[in-house]
């Protein structure tokens, strides 16, 4: 089935600003509404825009379970450094005292985690999907 040509220019042209919402939207989240899954998802729609029009771009699925696989081990690190910090697990281990740009720093590359294994895994998804239709 042959791609049609405007859907290729569009999605061309719509890819890098596509990618820069996402990331706008991952890195804004600790501010505003948004994160690391509403970002996730707008990445993975993007890369998934690719993948509809040049579907040899994803060839190795296994090279993105393992992604997936190594990003969520270091969101899980992460939230568990403040069970031998605070005592608690799943909050921030930076202390209250620290000013609020620690705190940010925090949250953002949470945030950045977050929106990468959602991207991996809503990408892994689709793409399974595709390749079962086939």
């Amino acid at each position: 089935m042959k791609t049609s040509d405007i859907l290729i220019c569009i999605s061309r042209l719509l890819f890098p600003f596509i990618l820069l919402y996402g990331f706008y939207i991952i890195i804004n989240g600790h501010l505003t509404p948004g994160g690391g899954f509403q970002g996730g998802a707008i990445l993975a729609t993007a890369i998934l825009i690719s993948y509809f029009i040049y579907p040899e771009k994803i060839r190795d699925l296994n090279l993105l379970i393992k992604l997936e696989k190594y990003v969520f081990m270091v969101i899980l690190i992460i939230a568990s450094i403040s069970l031998f910090t605070k005592g608690e697990i799943f909050t921030s281990f930076i202390s209250i005292e620290k000013s609020n740009s620690f705190k940010s720093l925090f949250l953002i590359i949470l945030n950045l985690f977050i929106g990468i294994k959602v991207s991996t895994g809503l990408i892994l998804i689709f793409s399974t999907f595709i390749e079962e239709g086939k």
